[in-house]
């Protein structure tokens, strides 16, 4: 999960084509998530709208996989991913709180539940390397968890043989996020298909991609990377957030790369009436609109190093939790878009202006229990306790 110095809004072409919704583009595949019927008409949507709750949306790492994912070290002066010694239980009786806070979150998992075999740490590090690719990592894990569980405090839990296991908010959060990715039940919702070709939309690169093409124009307009459809997303986002006060997930990035990031809030603007065609009365469009649209989103931490506090960055992956903190950090993306409405003002397609738009949307339930993973994490029911607000 890359992080976003600057955004940048890039008007690929002002060449638009009306375009109704339907199928995976459907916003009505979000109402088992809202629990109703998504409202469609203009005039019914709020045009601008936030969480009611700011411990969601919450900012984090995603546990980069090669760096070992949540069995990184990530609290200690010496973390040598891969490569340290998991502790016995003779050890770990006569370790101090400190050097107990400085193990990883799956370590501390594991020692709260008397598990000196180490069940979860060893899974995790059979499913990641140091090879691994330096964007891999569990941010679909991390954006769902934000999205669904206000975020987690400080505690201290006692495993059966007297140890009190010192859990950070990161720590609970990593374990949130390992769970979440690994969730396999639960109602599910998606709008727009995911766009399988290489390259960034121009202002959207990172250095450490290395050479990455610019896609031609032919392949940005292919079926699955001209979606999200604009109409749709401003369904979902003014009903999940500006009605439901619900966040969401969205893939951030338009190409083939997915950047998962939990929905904080937006603001739109009316820019002005667009002209309706002949063809688009046919297709029973009898109003368009210019909307311009800040969507505002939970973006990830660093973990702290030397060279990082240097450069005075102030906001890192940290034992504290980030509610109302310099370390909550929050991006935006800008979007201009028209939307198609017919005879009623009813929502019934759109067409973007800019070439950056959301790959696709998605969201699941939250699992109160913690047992629809195969990941061992039923635990996490005594563990996880929600920032007072």
């Amino acid at each position: 999960m890359k992080m976003f110095l600057a955004i940048t809004t890039f008007i690929l072409s002002t060449v638009v084509y009306a375009e109704r919704f339907g199928g995976i583009n459907m916003p009505s595949n979000f109402n088992q998530i809202t629990g109703s019927n998504m409202l469609m008409g203009f005039n019914e949507v709020p045009m601008s709208g936030k969480l009611n709750d700011n411990r969601l949306a919450w900012s984090e790492t995603y546990w980069p996989s090669n760096k070992g994912g949540i069995a990184y070290r990530w609290n200690s002066p010496n973390p040598e991913p891969f490569k340290y010694k998991l502790k016995t239980k003779a050890q770990l009786l006569k370790m101090t709180s400190k050097e107990l806070s400085e193990l990883s979150p799956a370590e501390l998992y594991d020692i709260s539940q008397g598990d000196y075999s180490y069940t979860l740490t060893r899974r995790v590090l059979s499913l990641v390397s140091a090879n691994d690719l330096w964007w891999e990592g569990i941010c679909h894990g991390w954006s769902l968890a934000a999205a669904n569980y206000p975020e987690p405090g400080q505690i201290v839990v006692q495993n059966k043989d007297g140890i009190k296991v010192p859990f950070g908010s990161s720590d609970v959060k990593g374990l949130l996020a390992m769970h979440d990715a690994y969730n396999s039940m639960g109602a599910y919702a998606r709008v727009g298909e995911r766009c399988d070709i290489r390259g960034k939309v121009p202002g959207e690169e990172d250095p450490r991609d290395g050479q990455i093409p610019v896609p031609t124009e032919e392949q940005f307009e292919s079926e699955k990377c001209r979606d999200t459809n604009a109409g749709a997303f401003h369904i979902v986002i003014t009903n999940m957030i500006g009605i439901h006060s619900k966040s969401f997930v969205a893939d951030i990035d338009r190409m083939n790369d997915i950047w998962n990031q939990p929905i904080y809030g937006y603001n739109s603007k009316l820019v002005g009436e667009e002209d309706v065609s002949g063809a688009d009365r046919a297709q029973g469009i009898e109003r368009k609109v210019r909307i311009a649209t800040r969507m505002t989103y939970g973006e990830e931490l660093q973990f702290w190093t030397p060279e990082r506090a240097q450069t005075g960055m102030t906001h890192f992956v940290q034992k504290k939790p980030v509610t109302g903190t310099p370390n909550q950090v929050f991006r935006h993306k800008d979007y201009e878009y028209i939307l198609e409405m017919d005879g009623r003002g009813q929502i019934v397609g759109g067409e973007w202006i800019t070439a950056t738009r959301p790959d696709f949307l998605w969201m699941k339930r939250r699992d109160s229990k913690f047992l629809n993973s195969p990941m061992p994490l039923a635990g996490l029911a005594n563990i996880y306790r929600p920032v007072k607000r």
